[in-house]
């Protein structure tokens, strides 16, 4: 019986084996051999990495849990990305982080909500402020909450490949991390690269001092695959209340209208305005007097 020419123990890929047979043939020398046969190896694997083929063309959508915030969307947030939900104090970011990860607990995705400033009870008492059912979530193993945490980014890291979540709120980042060090740090950097690999739709809520009127950025909003402000605003001069708005300023991969849109607390979280088109308008007609009244330039924190 005549013998295999490799070894079964042998280290080398079958197309390993054909790429140094084929130079082997034409170069003889081994040097030369192991130098070409190494340089099409690393070839081949640079062409399977970007192979288009394998890509999904289809972009598949995330449900927010805010209908009207959806339709503005396309239907929802591309799945796997990490969105800036960002504005003022008190403009409902939270409400629509933990409307967020309710959607996915319906659909039976797994979710994680990380706080660096609230303790449990209190997030459990604002998440039942809506009728939102922690308990049972919690018990089915759909739903982890994470209060005060003092966890590092290598541990929040471990905690999402043991759980494997399909959605995860951080809220704030302000209160974990510095946004000059932030986009530098490795640690941020690792993890979001398994955010990314994993495919986890992200929500990272950041505070603001200004509202949506003046154009100021940080470091955050550069991060992001897509950006959620939320502010209150006065709609007229005789009006002195203010109303809720949101408007998505950002979002990869889908077209949208960047006006400021009002929205509504109600007792089931967020809603949007369904008839809109009035007081949207005005609300941008306030937004640009307010930015051409302003002596600043556009700053860039």
């Amino acid at each position: 019986m005549a013998r295999n020419k490799f070894p079964v123990h042998t280290t080398l890929s079958s197309e390993a084996v054909k790429i140094l047979e084929r130079y082997e043939k034409e170069l003889g020398a081994k040097n030369l051999v192991l130098e070409k046969a190494l340089l099409s190896l690393d070839s081949t694997k640079f062409k399977s990495k970007i192979d288009i083929n394998n890509i999904d063309k289809v972009i598949k959508r995330v449900s927010t849990g805010v209908a009207g915030l959806d339709d503005m969307l396309e239907g929802g947030v591309p799945k796997g990305s990490s969105v800036i939900v960002t504005g003022p104090p008190g403009t409902g970011k939270t409400t629509l982080c933990m409307q967020f990860l309710m959607e996915g607990v319906k659909a039976d995705e797994k979710c994680l909500f990380f706080s660096f400033e609230e303790r449990i009870p209190q997030l459990i008492q604002h998440f039942m402020r809506f009728g939102w059912d922690l308990g049972s979530h919690i018990d089915d193993g759909y739903l982890e909450i994470f209060g005060m945490s003092m966890l590092t980014f290598e541990e929040i890291g471990e905690i999402i490949e043991t759980y494997k979540p399909q959605r995860i709120v951080f809220d704030s980042l302000n209160v974990f991390t510095d946004p000059e060090e932030f986009r530098k740090s490795i640690s941020w950097r690792s993890l979001h690269k398994l955010l990314k690999k994993l495919n986890i739709t992200t929500f990272l809520v950041t505070e603001k001092e200004n509202g949506m009127e003046k154009k100021v950025y940080d470091k955050y909003d550069f991060v992001g695959d897509g950006i959620i402000f939320l502010d209150k605003m006065q709609i007229n001069e005789v009006e002195p209340t203010l109303t809720p708005v949101l408007a998505v300023q950002k979002m990869r991969a889908t077209k949208v209208d960047t006006t400021p849109q009002p929205f509504r607390f109600t007792d089931k979280g967020i809603s949007k305005y369904r008839t809109v088109n009035l007081m949207a308008n005005k609300l941008q007609e306030r937004m640009d007097v307010a930015r051409s009244s302003s002596s600043e330039e556009p700053r860039y924190q």
